[in-house]
């Protein structure tokens, strides 16, 4: 299997609910020097996915292009639709849903996003969307830029306002722009977060009960994540069922293990599971642990998502040749 690391290099605040227009710290980027050990021993070559409140900060420009170059690791795009301008007012509550901006609103704050990485010499492929909160509106969007890889679909995960990633495949496939959850004929690749249902068919039933008004949604929503789902997300569960998820996803012919975090969770306080330094050192060494786990024993191999792109790209134009020469 291959290993996409993907960090979203973000503001603080998310986490306590904080939505504000402009103002939010990133003082915790730097913190990200703390995986350093982890990565250079292992060879873990991650996709920083760097928010605009972060790239507009030209203090970390330099920082940001040290780890590109110490890691050989890729700088993608990671669009916070609620403080990246340009803003119009909205009834929504906040963060507002993706297919309830317009497509121009979206596009200007794509290109505001863009244009603040293009300053520090970045012309991203590669893509995610806060709270993973991505619609075909968004996706739109993405297909008339140069962005070829996407990483915005969490299966198993109902979210406010959509997207709804119940039924979500777990290894990258081309989409359908006009259904973002079946195969299609898009050029973008999309590479899932990795989070299992524990038995396959569990998200379509799920679905399906949210849709009939069986069960309430948030009844619905807090079964798939907390009981119907298996991630292989390092903050969201322990070692043990980490290891469960890639097992299971070996077992189901998986061939992309995409794990994620913030930037955020490698400072006290940044989020709710790390109140102290002490939960921040015991999170490195889980990580830690895991990664060396995948690499010693899973014989995984690391790549950028851009890199995943090429290999399924390839594949694409291989299995389009072979179709049109069969008879």
């Amino acid at each position: 299997m291959k290993l996409a690391v993907t960090i979203d290099v973000e503001e603080e605040g998310l986490f306590s609910g904080d939505y504000n227009l402009q103002g939010s710290s990133v003082k915790n980027v730097t913190n990200l020097r703390a995986l350093a050990p982890i990565f250079k021993d292992l060879g873990i070559r991650p996709t920083l996915l760097v928010s605009y409140q972060v790239a507009r900060d030209k203090g970390h420009h330099e920082f940001l292009a040290q780890l590109r170059e110490n890691w050989g690791a890729e700088i993608g795009a990671h669009l916070h639709t609620w403080n990246t301008p340009p803003f119009e007012p909205s009834p929504h509550a906040m963060p507002v849903p993706s297919e309830l901006i317009s497509t121009e609103i979206l596009k200007a704050k794509f290109l505001t996003l863009l244009d603040s990485l293009n300053i520090m010499g970045i012309n991203p492929v590669s893509f995610r969307m806060g709270r993973f909160n991505m619609g075909p509106k968004m996706f739109s969007v993405l297909e008339k830029s140069r962005i070829r890889v996407d990483s915005s679909i969490a299966p198993m995960r109902r979210y406010y306002g959509g997207p709804d990633h119940l039924t979500a495949m777990t290894d990258p496939y081309f989409p359908d722009p006009q259904a973002l959850l079946s195969e299609g004929t898009s050029h973008i690749l999309e590479v899932p977060v990795t989070i299992l249902p524990v038995f396959p068919g569990l998200g379509v039933m799920l679905e399906r009960l949210a849709g009939s008004n069986m069960l309430p949604g948030r009844w619905v929503s807090w079964f798939a994540q907390y009981l119907g789902s298996i991630p292989s997300q390092p903050m969201l569960t322990g070692l043990g069922r980490l290891k469960t998820a890639v097992r299971l996803h070996s077992i189901r012919k998986g061939e992309v293990i995409t794990v994620f975090f913030h930037s955020s969770e490698l400072i006290p306080g940044g989020c709710p599971q790390h109140p102290t330094f002490g939960h921040v050192e015991l999170f490195l060494e889980k990580l830690r642990r895991f990664l060396t786990w995948l690499i010693t024993e899973i014989k995984v191999e690391s790549l950028t998502l851009s890199e995943i792109y090429g290999l399924y790209h390839q594949q694409n134009l291989l299995t389009r040749k072979t179709n049109d020469e069969t008879p």
